[in-house]
């Protein structure tokens, strides 16, 4: 039902499953794992550690759980910004943005790559923006994103920076793909598009994302070539709540 792209049917299914084994791990760390994909983490944690309650792994749910966790941050004060998100060479990434590691200090280009989790630094990128216990705190525009889990990727070139879609996803990105910006610390507001708006469903990947734009279909990962030209001209954004793309064309 997923792979053709029946939310509502594989949702179904997926309870009906856990209802009639209600001490069976698997149909439950289904239902959470589809759950997740959903945006519904709160209830997902609950099935994942009723799951391993009736026999599930133990570390596959920590895992689960932790996959979730950068999308649970709640969005702090701060300002909106907007910075430049320009085409680069490859046809996969949704562009290259510039972060830096303190406030007025050098740009660092960054690749948004929603292949990949958190923040994948090259060599000296690591020592640039001064990885600790896994984390970073960045700047992007005039606004900070601290703690944000990064990653030193030995094969990236050394000043190579990949940032995943769930470092950002706690300050509600918008892409305009005709101005070339990303927008960060605003929240979707429908009445205010002035354009024609879609909602678009998504399916979180961990990392990743997919879009479900028609029943029946396959979905499509946000950075494919079709989903490249589904969202082509338009300006869309997360809407965490919905679990949609909101387009507006």
């Amino acid at each position: 039902m997923l792979a053709v792209g029946r939310l509502a049917a594989a949702e179904d299914a997926l309870y009906a499953a856990a209802d009639a084994a209600p001490r069976s791990p698997a149909p439950r760390g289904a239902l959470a794992s589809y759950l997740a994909s959903r945006g519904r983490f709160r209830i997902a944690e609950i099935l994942f550690q009723e799951a391993q309650r009736f026999g599930a792994d133990p570390v596959a749910v920590r895992r689960a759980i932790a996959a979730m966790a950068p999308y649970r941050v709640a969005m702090a004060s701060g300002p909106v910004v907007a910075v430049p998100l320009t085409p680069n060479s490859e046809p996969q990434s949704l562009g290259s943005l510039a972060l830096r590691a303190t406030r007025g200090g050098e740009d660092l280009t960054a690749v948004l790559d929603v292949r990949v989790r958190g923040l994948q630094l090259g060599r000296r990128a690591v020592e640039t923006l001064r990885l600790r216990d896994g984390y970073v705190s960045i700047w992007i525009g005039d606004r900070q994103l601290e703690r944000v889990e990064a990653f030193e990727n030995p094969t990236a070139s050394l000043d190579e920076v990949r940032v995943g879609l769930d470092a950002l996803w706690p300050l509600h990105p918008q892409v305009d793909e005709r101005a070339g910006m990303l927008t960060l610390g605003r929240a979707p507001d429908l009445a205010a598009m002035a354009g024609r708006v879609e909602q678009v469903p998504f399916l979180l990947t961990f990392p990743g994302m997919q879009l479900v734009p028609q029943v029946g279909q396959p979905p499509m990962a946000l950075e494919s070539p079709a989903a490249r030209v589904l969202l082509r001209g338009t300006r869309w954004q997360i809407d965490a709540a919905t679990a949609t793309l909101v387009v507006e064309r």
